[in-house]
């Protein structure tokens, strides 16, 4: 099936309560080094800090076309704004593939313990589900990361004791039903 497509930033563009979330570009690489550089960051995900807002510059240009090198999944990147003051708390991400997403969050640690990472991303399922009809999406978390654990089940994922060659366990939920429910999947 092919994947549909998002035919501009606009229409995208999605808000809660409390927050802004916007199609990632360029211009927000000074605020998202601000926040990555922290090394508590990176405790749960590998890797290293990115070494200067260039670098980072860098990876949202290169994700700019939405599409993955092979063409054949839509990378939807969202930098999280508090919507009174449009300082940058963090960003969710969603990789798209054969009506499935797969998402990752990252909140500032200031911005941490609030509840942002948890509104915006079930905001992004509700939109993925809603524009994109998808009916799964799921997430690989460290084991050991107790907030992001927290954070996937507040959002209807659940672990399948599955994981990655790399130690991180992977959740998932699927779309059941045309009220957007969400039941754990087997």
């Amino acid at each position: 099936m092919p994947e549909p497509g998002v035919p501009s930033d606009a229409d995208w563009t999605l808000e809660t309560e409390r927050l802004e979330l916007a199609p990632m570009v360029e211009g927000d690489s000074d605020a998202l080094f601000a926040l990555l550089k922290d090394p508590e960051i990176h405790a749960f995900t590998g890797g290293q800090p990115p070494a200067s807002a260039d670098d980072v510059r860098a990876t949202i240009r290169r994700r700019g076309s939405r599409r993955s090198p092979a063409g054949d999944e839509l990378w939807l990147n969202w930098t999280l704004r508090l919507r009174d003051d449009r300082t940058v708390v963090g960003y969710v991400q969603a990789g798209v593939k054969e009506g499935r997403a797969d998402m990752a969050w990252v909140v500032g640690v200031a911005f941490q313990r609030r509840g942002f990472g948890s509104e915006a991303s079930r905001r992004v399922l509700t939109w993925l589900r809603h524009q994109l009809q998808l009916h799964e999406v799921g997430a690989r978390i460290h084991p050991d990361h107790i907030a992001s654990r927290r954070l996937a089940r507040s959002v209807g994922l659940r672990p399948t004791g599955e994981h990655t060659d790399d130690g991180e366990e992977v959740w998932r939920a699927t779309f059941v039903d045309s009220q957007y429910a969400m039941s754990v999947a087997s």
